[in-house]
Parts: C-alpha cells; sequence; structure tokens
C-alpha cells in the first residue's frame, strides 16, 4: 500500500489552510472556496518545486519552505480574490 510523503501533506495542510482564511476574509460566494483551495496549492507547489528560499536559517520541515509557501499562496489569493469569479 502506497502513503502520502510528509512534503505532500504538509503542502496540502499549508494550502487547506490558506485557502479557508482566505475565504473567510476575501470571499463572498461558496462557489469561491475550491478556486481559493486550487490557487492556494498551486502557490505552495509553486514555491516547493521552485525551491524558493529567503536567505534566513528558518526551519523546512520535509524540505517544504513553509513560510515562502505561504507567502507565495496569499499574492496568488489576493489575485485571485480580485478577479470576478
Amino acid at each position: 500500500m502506497f502513503g502520502i510523503g510528509p512534503a505532500t501533506l504538509l503542502l496540502l495542510l499549508l494550502a487547506t489552510a490558506c485557502a479557508a482564511l482566505a475565504h473567510m476574509l476575501l470571499g463572498r460566494r461558496w462557489r469561491q472556496l475550491p478556486i481559493f483551495w486550487l490557487t492556494a496549492f498551486v502557490g505552495c507547489l509553486l514555491a516547493y518545486g521552485l525551491g524558493l528560499r529567503f536567505p534566513l536559517e528558518l526551519p523546512s520541515p520535509a524540505g517544504v519552505p513553509v513560510l515562502e509557501a505561504v507567502l507565495l499562496a496569499w499574492l496568488l489569493l489576493i489575485v485571485v480574490s480580485r478577479l470576478r469569479v
């Protein structure tokens, strides 16, 4: 049986938390929630895939740059929330 790797699980959890908070703060309709989740996941995945790192000695559990992933997810969430969806 296969399992989810720790990096994948952490990315899913970060995306879910960011999307839920963004929907509470910026969302207007329920149909925006899946769009916000997908956007947050893409932001987290981009930060992880591109290996974005600040020149700080921050911990990165499972190789995931948490701060960079959250910041990129929020940047994309703000852009998407301004679109007419």
